[in-house]
């Protein structure tokens, strides 16, 4: 079975006060978060509009900002576990009154998983990780049945290398890249500093992981 790729707190740290935490400092520790974003956007608007969209994991709703922004056929559906980022996105998606919703969730349970009426497309952004293999398989399957024919499930997240010296040189590149984002915004390795002191980078305390999957994902 494939292991979680979580990060090293365990699902009793993964609080309120840690989603505050993150809208903080989140901005340091996606390596690419723009690009990202803006990739997945493109890939949907290849999509026939008008069309359904639903966000796992949708977080402050930065990447639900862009879709809305961008695609104008576009109507969103953001799933989260944490009630402050929820708030969070509401506040930044208003403008787009009547285009979106926003709903908390467990990544992991089944009720959601039902849905009234078929999607376009699924959205995950540094979401999937958080499940063990089998749990991704079922997300897998279930994705494919909320699809509508010729729907698209667009994943950008983490995968786990297959040597130790291959989750080496992604901790360390990862680590490279908050200390350049860190010095790139604000001329100091502050952020960098709170990286490295909570042991946010997944790759470095692999070993420290347990199989529980947090109820936040935190994400794009």
């Amino acid at each position: 079975m494939e292991p979680a790729m979580e990060n090293n707190k365990g699902q009793n740290n993964w609080d309120e006060d840690t989603s505050k935490r993150y809208l903080n400092y989140g901005r340091y520790f996606v390596p690419a978060r723009e690009q990202q974003m803006r990739i997945m956007v493109d890939l949907l608007k290849g999509l026939p509009q008008p069309f359904a969209i639903l966000k796992l994991c949708c977080g402050e709703g930065l990447l639900v900002e862009l879709i809305l922004g961008d695609i104008r056929g576009a109507t969103v559906i953001g799933l989260d576990g944490s009630q402050v980022m929820l708030e969070k996105a509401h506040i930044r998606l208003r403008r787009f009154t009547g285009r979106y919703q926003l709903v908390k969730f467990d990544l992991a349970d089944q009720s959601w998983r039902k849905l009234e009426q078929p999607v376009q497309a699924v959205v995950s952004s540094l979401a999937v990780h958080h499940l063990e293999g089998d749990g991704k398989q079922a997300l897998f399957r279930d994705v494919y049945a909320m699809l509508s024919p010729g729907g698209a499930f667009i994943i950008a997240d983490m995968v786990e290398p297959a040597t130790v010296s291959g989750r080496n040189v992604a901790a360390d590149a990862w680590d490279e890249v908050v200390r350049q984002r860190s010095l790139e915004q604000d001329a100091s390795t502050a952020a960098m500093d709170f990286f490295q002191q909570e042991g946010w980078n997944t790759y470095r305390y692999l070993d420290r992981m347990t199989s529980t999957i947090p109820a936040i994902c935190l994400t794009s």
